[in-house]
């Protein structure tokens, strides 16, 4: 059982504790210069903590918008190359020219033919923009 008692002791506060085993003095004013020594202790600790923290956080971002920068440069490199190699493949295929025979015969062979009459129509314009169509033309 533990039993607390205060006394005065001139200007000073102390409390006598007896926990059945062992009877301890306890002076008020240095235990509250302790705690509150221990309280701003702990919270420039963590204060520090939290900086140290933040500062390793910051540098490991610069490091890491560094290192994608170089990416973006590099890769920046790359596509203007083989933009480059584009317009020459590009100026290739222009010049070479078209052999319309392949062309027919892959068409045919592919299975396309030319239209009938009956799928034709022709559509006259006059002096407008806008296509009219002629209903006799679709038997109507």
């Amino acid at each position: 059982m533990r039993i607390t008692t205060d006394y005065m002791i001139g200007n000073t506060a102390i409390q006598i504790v007896n926990t059945g085993r062992k009877i301890k003095i306890v002076d008020v004013e240095k235990q509250r210069t302790k705690k509150r020594f221990l309280k701003w202790f702990c919270i420039t600790a963590a204060t520090v903590f939290i900086s140290f923290f933040i500062c390793f956080y910051v540098v490991r971002l610069q490091n890491m918008k560094v290192f994608l920068d170089r990416q973006v440069y590099s890769l920046e490199g790359q596509i203007e190359e083989l933009e480059k190699e584009n317009l020459v493949l590009e100026r290739q295929n222009e010049e070479k020219p078209i052999d319309y025979k392949a062309v027919y015969r892959k068409a045919l062979a592919m299975g396309m033919k030319f239209p009938k009459q009956e799928q034709l129509y022709l559509y006259r314009s006059d002096k407008s923009t806008a296509v009219r169509i002629n209903s006799s033309q679709f038997g109507e």
